[in-house]
């Protein structure tokens, strides 16, 4: 298999209809190569999430590069597979309470080596999104898809 490790260049979280997303389902997420958007159905998350976690996500994947893509181009749809449980890191998002979160946050990545969580505030998104983007998570950071970049070791999948 050719994989190639890739710098981000656009994550993009957006609600609207539920065009492209699959019945039943809060959201759909697709890759390609440098890029990965995550199309939510309206009722599922506040806009106002979205804006937040797109910022965040510019600066920690775009700007700082702590997270690299290992992109094939001959398995484009390999994030709708599902995860082969390797464990290489852990990436979830966890509903808290607003209490938990600086005053005016809809969410807050906490990162250590192996592990990223997101606090996202309560009301601001479904269960069931949560749900399905922790298994969106599962497969894309713990199979190796998707790789944590720390200064103080190389790449690693």
């Amino acid at each position: 298999m050719n994989v190639k490790l890739n710098e981000v260049t656009e994550v993009k979280f957006e609600v609207g209809p539920g065009t492209n997303i699959p019945v039943g389902r809060a959201c759909r997420l697709t890759e390609q190569d440098g890029a990965i958007a995550v199309r939510i159905r309206y009722g599922h998350a506040h806009p106002g999430l979205c804006r937040e976690l797109n910022g965040f996500h510019r600066q920690i994947l775009g700007v700082e590069g702590r997270w690299a893509q290992a992109w094939s181009p001959a398995d484009p749809d390999r994030v709708d597979s599902a995860p082969q449980g390797l464990g290489m890191a852990q990436v979830e998002w966890r509903i808290v309470p607003a209490s938990k979160l600086p005053a005016k946050a809809t969410c807050l990545p906490l990162e250590e080596k192996d592990q990223f969580v997101w606090m996202i505030r309560l009301g601001l998104a479904t269960p069931q999104l949560c749900a399905e983007m922790n298994a969106y998570l599962a497969r894309i950071t713990g199979d190796g898809l998707w790789v944590q970049r720390w200064s103080d070791r190389p790449d690693t999948h």
